[in-house]
């Protein structure tokens, strides 16, 4: 799944980030000395992606379920005790919700997107980082797959001939043909 439409989701739908959301490329350089200016920001990352149950699914249809995080980083200057930070980031949270949840034709491929859960990335004098985690399905299908390109480099299925051999006394074929048989699936349809 791309992450790049969930980017721009925030970006539109959450004004206290004042467009201040990036990919995993900003978060990697981030370190403590990020000012309070920069804050409140927003990192959308992938998390990991698995198939669900095996069973149930071909050796090349499956349904996978992606799984992302949405960290928001506020500033955690203001006092000693980060209240003011997790209130921040509390308010922060239900912007996310209102930008992705329940979004069913985000640009990334028509997913529905579940929130899973909430943690604490990492909490220092400088900032609140909190780790919201979504996930979505999405089906990998015949045609995405080494097996839809084989079939389709077989061409149209248009016509069959076979020969019929009527099963003998016995119970099994007598290897004389009978009939032969032309099936034509253009005039049949």
């Amino acid at each position: 799944m791309k992450l790049k439409p969930i980017i721009e989701e925030l970006r539109n739908y959450c004004p206290s980030f004042e467009q201040r959301v990036y990919g995993i490329g900003a978060f990697s350089q981030l370190s403590e000395s990020v000012s309070t200016e920069a804050m409140p920001a927003a990192f959308v990352l992938p998390v990991s992606e698995d198939p669900q149950d095996p069973a149930t699914s071909s050796r090349y249809q499956q349904v996978v379920r992606f799984r992302f995080a949405v960290l928001v980083m506020v500033s955690n200057t203001e006092d000693e005790q980060g209240l003011t930070a997790w209130e921040a980031a509390d308010d922060l949270k239900k912007e996310v919700f209102r930008a992705i949840l329940g979004s069913d034709d985000i640009k990334a491929g028509k997913d529905w997107i579940q929130f899973e859960g909430l943690s604490i990335a990492e909490i220092n004098r400088a900032a609140l980082t909190l780790q919201l985690d979504f996930s979505c399905e999405y089906e990998i299908k015949d045609e995405q797959t080494r097996h839809g390109a084989d079939i389709d480099r077989l061409g149209r299925f248009l016509r069959m001939y076979t020969d019929i051999d009527v099963i003998a006394e016995k119970g099994h074929p007598d290897g004389r043909i009978e009939a032969k048989v032309l099936i034509d699936l253009e005039k049949t349809k």
